[in-house]
């Protein structure tokens, strides 16, 4: 096939985004695609290779075609269009949108985080296999007549399709630089992994709590909301036989009804919000470990996407998958805390480092022969951090759209009473996952001391809407690990009320939590790679 079209770029930027198909990952995916193009911090020569992760080849295609039409509009119509066309006439020359559209290329993988199976599965497509990019779609999702624009089957003078997502064909004559028809596709190494899918399994609203707290306390009831109730129990199927034929066939309604299996239980929510990524973040470590160049001292950045409503009574480490509590969302994002605050502490280095070792997975140890002729054998340890969107309207939610009008519009009164949690929109929310994504990994060490002090980084707005990215207060923790004797109020806005300041007994306590964390989880992937049989294939 020959090169790919970034291979003559003086650098480039390998971001996988799972669960890119709507809401926060899909939102990801188009701000980490605006922010890379506007920043001047970016070279122009340099190109972002995207990786959308979905559950079918259909939702792929269709977010991929989604996508490419956002990028069209950033940078043919948007402001930042505008501002590269002045700059291009002040120096005399014509700006060309599609030069800054060949900066952007987009692959396209699946996988679903409730069956393991898939995850190790895309885990070696990814590490030792190849991938492409799929054919442009109609309004539907569905493929467009063969020789359309956007397809690899492109033919000149092919009209576009009336029922097309995008009416202008913008692959003509430059189809490979759109991305159109990329197949074959080896990937040198990953630069960031967004980890944004994930489930809440709501089933409701307690609805006299809710009418209560609203209205008697608006911005702390839409801000940590105590209200929402949860499907309790919930598991995933078998995961030895595991053939989902829908979606909603995907997991099982309680933990009680599970047939006898020599399975343990894999509670739902724990599987798609932790341990899936958890593995996938693993088994992807021997392309997170290669540096950029041989100089560099930093690997990939492997991001959660946290939450701001945890609290310590959210999670019970008998109880790590949530299979018990009435809460099993808040108890899988105080996992993650709990997991990536602590990642790099002295007290858990020895526990969480087995995790990063990139020659201690599967992925590896089937590219072993490979990688050695290659000469590929440095590595550098990738870097956990942990974000959160603030508080947006989304369809994780089960609410009817009247509600969901409501909702949006209370959270715009939350933003003007001073909240500075309500980001409303998903893009908004994504603010945070994509500035540390972007942000030079030596300034990001600076900043949470290297690895010592770590923060949860939240995405905030102020009353107008104008986003900014916050550290966010952590029960036990507090913003970054330090005890202070007085906190700035610009920190404390936002703040939980009745929040407790963090005590050096409270950070030992945290510190310990997560190191117990790490081992329990380590024991469970170790548990899960015997019941799968993963590494007998490699043997």
């Amino acid at each position: 096939m020959g090169l790919p079209p970034w291979e003559t770029s003086d650098s480039q930027l390998f971001a996988l985004v799972t669960g890119a198909n709507s809401g926060l990952g899909y939102s990801a995916a188009a701000r980490l695609m605006d922010e890379f193009l506007i920043s001047p911090s970016t070279s122009p020569n340099k190109h972002l290779i995207l990786i959308l992760c979905t559950r079918s080849p259909m939702k792929t295609r269709f977010t991929i075609s989604r996508l490419r039409g956002h990028l069209r509009k950033q940078a043919e119509y948007s402001e930042f269009a505008t501002k590269q066309r002045a700059k291009a006439n002040a120096q005399g020359v014509e700006y060309h949108w599609m030069e800054t559209v060949q900066r952007v290329h987009f692959l396209g993988v699946e996988a679903d985080l409730c069956d393991l199976k898939s995850v190790y599965a895309l885990a070696d497509r990814l590490g030792n296999g190849t991938v492409g990019s799929p054919d442009a779609t109609t309004i539907d999702g569905l493929r467009l007549p063969h020789g359309s624009p956007g397809t690899q089957s492109f033919s000149e003078g092919m009209e576009q399709d009336r029922w097309a997502l995008s009416q202008k064909p913008g692959s003509t004559g430059a189809q490979r630089s759109w991305g159109w028809g990329l197949s074959g596709i080896r990937l040198p190494r990953l630069d960031v992994i967004i980890m944004s899918a994930g489930t809440g399994a709501w089933i409701g609203v307690d609805w006299p709590t809710a009418i209560r707290l609203v209205l008697t306390d608006l911005k702390q009831a839409l801000t940590y909301p105590i209200f929402k109730v949860a499907k309790s129990g919930g598991v995933v199927k078998r995961q030895s036989t595991y053939q989902p034929t829908k979606p909603d066939e995907a997991t099982q309604p309680l933990v009680s009804e599970q047939e006898s299996s020599d399975e343990p239980p894999l509670g739902e929510v724990f599987c798609s919000n932790v341990f899936g990524h958890y593995i996938l973040a693993h088994e992807l470590t021997p392309l997170l470990s290669r540096p950029v160049s041989p100089s560099s001292k930093f690997g990939g950045k492997i991001i959660w996407i946290g939450s701001i409503e945890v609290l310590p009574e959210h999670f019970s480490l008998d109880d790590m998958q949530g299979l018990k509590t009435s809460a099993p969302y808040e108890s899988s994002k105080r996992l993650l805390d709990l997991l990536a605050i602590t990642s790099e502490l002295p007290s858990v280095k020895r526990i969480a480092d087995p995790y990063f070792d990139s020659s201690n997975t599967v992925t590896a140890a089937k590219s072993h022969d490979e990688t050695q002729l290659n000469g590929q054998t440095g590595s550098v340890k990738p870097k956990m951090y942990v974000t959160h969107p603030g508080v947006f309207v989304s369809d994780i939610f089960p609410l009817h759209a009247i509600l969901s009008m409501i909702f949006l519009w209370m959270a715009y009164i939350a933003r003007w009473l001073g909240s500075p949690w309500h980001t409303i929109y998903p893009y908004e929310g994504a603010c945070s996952a994509v500035w540390v994504a972007l942000l030079e990994s030596d300034e990001l060490e600076k900043m949470e001391g290297q690895g010592q002090r770590k923060s949860k980084w939240g995405s905030a707005t102020d009353i107008r809407g104008s986003e900014r990215v916050m550290m966010t207060e952590i029960p036990g923790w507090g913003w970054n690990g330090e005890i202070e004797s007085s906190v700035d109020e610009a920190r404390r806005k936002g703040r939980r009320r009745n929040a407790v300041d963090p005590t050096k007994e409270a950070k030992e306590d945290f510190e310990i939590m997560g190191g117990k964390c790490w081992a329990k989880m380590e024991e469970l992937r170790k548990e899960w790679e015997g019941i799968l049989g993963v590494w007998d294939k490699v043997k």
